[in-house]
């Protein structure tokens, strides 16, 4: 049986799923599923206790990375990009050809782009510090505001490369 906690951020409400072990999703708040998580009753959750707990720190404290047992549920390359996605460190950023170039595929992107995009742990695994090789921004599935949010919250210079 999996738990859910809506934890509210300065980039709004985040729906956190965790089994009796592991984190296994964020989502941005979405009303007809955060309708549902607010009707299940709370119970007491480590694994999210610790989740809620670290994301306090990176929002208010300048925690740096974290340490919170997760699950992926997807396919290997998926597993691939977002392992490289979590070695970025905090302040810094990759473009998608960057990583593909590292996971030898120079050609894959898109498909780095698309990983991304479906990645369940946002921010615990920093997909927003995935760039275009150009240089702007690119998208994230919680909006383009919460991007640039949270690359200026890690980096206050706003000077990437």
């Amino acid at each position: 049986m999996n738990h859910y906690f809506v934890h509210d951020t300065p980039i709004g409400e985040l729906i956190l799923e965790a089994n009796l072990d592991y984190l296994i999703k964020i989502s941005f708040n979405r009303k007809h599923f955060l309708n549902r998580v607010k009707s299940s009753s709370p119970k007491k959750n480590l694994i999210l206790e610790k989740t809620v707990e670290q994301l306090d720190e990176y929002f208010f404290n300048n925690r740096k990375f974290f340490t919170i047992n997760y699950l992926l549920d997807t396919t290997c390359f998926f597993k691939k990009v977002l392992k490289e996605v979590s070695l970025i460190k905090f302040g810094k950023v990759k473009s998608y050809k960057q990583i593909a170039r590292i996971l030898k595929n120079k050609n894959a992107y898109r498909a780095v782009a698309n990983a991304n995009a479906r990645n369940p742990l946002p921010i615990i695994i920093p997909c927003h510090r995935v760039i275009r090789s150009s240089g702007e921004i690119g998208g994230y599935k919680g909006g383009f505001i919460n991007k640039k949010y949270l690359l200026s919250l890690e980096n206050k210079t706003d000077s990437f490369f």
